[in-house]
């Protein structure tokens, strides 16, 4: 039953895989691979567990939310296909193969995102950002991570704190600000660039090779065409009885003498010669075996 690929049973005999299945289960565990990279990471950050993530949790809010909702495409995308493939579901399999799309989607404008960002203008960027996009607690915080005071000075929208007043020896935020934003946002858009061939590749193999987790051709189900309806399974018992109304028996020899018990079988007939049989079978009107009267 599990050779028809209706995701019937898990089988776990790699011995009966087929190469197209090892493909795709290869294929299915390295989207799990960088959907789980992806997922820690976001994590990581929103947890405040690397040095400098306040900062990217102030700048780079949305580009932490698409990472995270990527990351949970990525590993939905796993679970159905790593489930079609053990259980040879050719359905779960077309699904799997559906939702590769939207996580390409979701990489592409998380890379291009973090390109353009990083690309064109980025101080000006982080400018605009630090006097009209960030409150004084987003501005607070970036200033306790960096170790700076202010924008451009602690006399340039400085949030107040205990290190960061008017006199305070810290500098200013941009330079700071500017060097991590560079190398955060081209480490982000270097390595979702780089993981983009590895999904189309990802995708192609599951067009590939999900139809072909088994080695039964689609299900196994005989096409419609070829499958028997009334008509033809009347049509082919006339034909049946046609033939065998014409089919003559074999003349069974007469007896030579009176059987030695005395008692004849009632339930037989028997015929001396194929005259007799052709008298008696002129009276079967029906031609099963029944006598006109």
């Amino acid at each position: 039953m599990l050779q028809e690929g209706e995701g019937l049973g898990l089988e776990l005999c790699v011995d009966r895989w087929t190469l197209h299945k090892w493909c795709l289960v290869l294929s299915v565990c390295t989207v799990f691979v960088y959907g789980a990279a992806g997922l820690v990471c976001a994590i990581l950050t929103w947890f405040r567990a690397w040095e400098h993530s306040d900062v990217m949790y102030v700048a780079d809010y949305d580009l932490l939310v698409l990472i995270t909702l990527s990351a949970c495409i990525l590993l939905l995308t796993f679970l159905i296909g790593i489930s079609g493939a053990l259980l040879n579901s050719r359905p779960l399999l077309a699904v799997y193969a559906l939702l590769l799309w939207p996580a390409l989607i979701s990489m592409l404008v998380i890379g291009y995102t973090s390109y353009k960002r990083a690309t064109f203008a980025l101080d000006r960027k982080l400018n605009l950002a630090w006097s009209q996009w960030y409150t004084p607690l987003g501005r607070r915080i970036i200033q306790d991570s960096l170790r700076c005071c202010g924008f451009y000075s602690a006399l340039h929208e400085a949030a107040p704190s205990k290190r960061c007043y008017p006199r305070t020896p810290l500098p200013g935020c941009k330079g700071k600000l500017w060097r991590f934003e560079r190398a955060n946002l081209a480490t982000i858009w270097s390595t979702v660039f780089s993981l983009v061939p590895v999904h189309i590749l990802n995708i192609f193999v599951a067009l590939l090779c999900a139809n072909h987790v088994t080695r039964t051709f689609g299900k196994g189900i005989t096409p419609k065409r070829y499958r028997l309806n009334g008509d033809d399974v009347r049509a082919d018992a006339e034909a049946l009885m046609k033939v065998l109304s014409d089919v003559r028996p074999v003349a069974r020899p007469g007896f030579t003498r009176a059987p030695s018990s005395g008692v004849f079988r009632e339930d037989k007939s028997y015929y001396d010669s194929l005259d007799e049989w052709d008298t008696e079978s002129k009276g079967d009107t029906m031609g099963l075996g029944i006598r006109g009267r």
